[in-house]
């Protein structure tokens, strides 16, 4: 993968001025500032790094794929908790707005409606940015149905997690499993109630009261980095704290109902 960073290319030269020199003082005086000053410009280079926009991209294919999206529209982030890994809340491209307007009717096109984008559309594309993420990264359908809602794909991965045998995706309580790159971390007005429901239950509210799904990018600092569409009306990027043990913590206004672990 290609990823350009941005770099400083400082260099200083100088001569020692000999004691006859007849140079004026005005001469050399540049040359001196710039060396006086320079613990300050490297120290301005790294300050991209402290607020985290310089950060390696995760090796996770689909993570990857979550993260190049975030990073061509701007970079939305929200940080639960204010700041957390040098992150800052800040805002990015809007669904409104050109190129992420058009995209979106990419994101629409894995779920089989290309004539939905940000412009012609109010529909909520977070879930259709998930197919469209897990697509992308090579995860076939059969893998990952293509399905831009929420309910509808997770439903899915339920059933086939029923069927037995390897399945791609395996879902779990917040409270079970630590969630990883590449992994889905997903909202629902009933939690996880659907845990430890009859499968017949379960299923359906998984179906009807899934709110929304983010890709897993990174974890660490505790944190969970996580990107999701639709967000501030854009891809955007949110840092959700974990407990020591790498759970989802209790995070105010958002229901945890489930991680789901990507095992392909």
């Amino acid at each position: 993968m290609n990823v350009d960073y941005p770099s400083v290319d400082l260099r200083v030269c100088w001569q020692l001025l000999s004691p006859r020199s007849s140079r004026a003082p005005s001469q050399w005086l540049p040359a001196f500032l710039l060396i006086a000053l320079l613990p300050l410009l490297l120290s301005a280079c790294g300050s991209t790094g402290r607020h985290g926009y310089a950060d390696r991209p995760p090796s996770d294919r689909v993570a990857y794929t979550a993260w190049q999206e975030w990073t061509r529209f701007g970079r939305s982030t929200i940080v639960y908790g204010g700041h957390g890994n040098g992150y800052v809340n800040r805002s990015g491209v809007t669904e409104r707005n050109e190129p992420l307007a058009s995209k979106i009717g990419d994101y629409w096109g894995a779920c089989g409606r290309p004539d939905w984008n940000g412009r012609t559309s109010s529909k909520p594309w977070s879930g259709a940015f998930v197919t469209w993420v897990m697509s992308r990264s090579g995860v076939s359908a059969a893998e990952f149905p293509r399905d831009g809602r929420h309910g509808g794909y997770l439903a899915a991965l339920y059933d086939r997690e029923r069927r037995g045998g390897r399945a791609p995706f395996v879902l779990h309580a917040p409270s079970e499993y630590s969630p990883r790159p590449g992994d889905l971390v997903c909202t629902g007005t009933a939690g996880p109630t659907w845990r430890n429901a009859d499968p017949r239950t379960a299923r359906r509210r998984i179906d009807t009261t899934a709110s929304h799904c983010d890709v897993v990018t990174d974890v660490r600092g505790g944190y969970a980095h996580a990107i999701g569409g639709n967000v501030k009306n854009s891809v955007t990027m949110s840092l959700y704290p974990v407990t020591s043990r790498g759970r989802l913590a209790p995070v105010s206004g958002k229901t945890w109902m489930m991680v789901v672990e990507k095992r392909i």
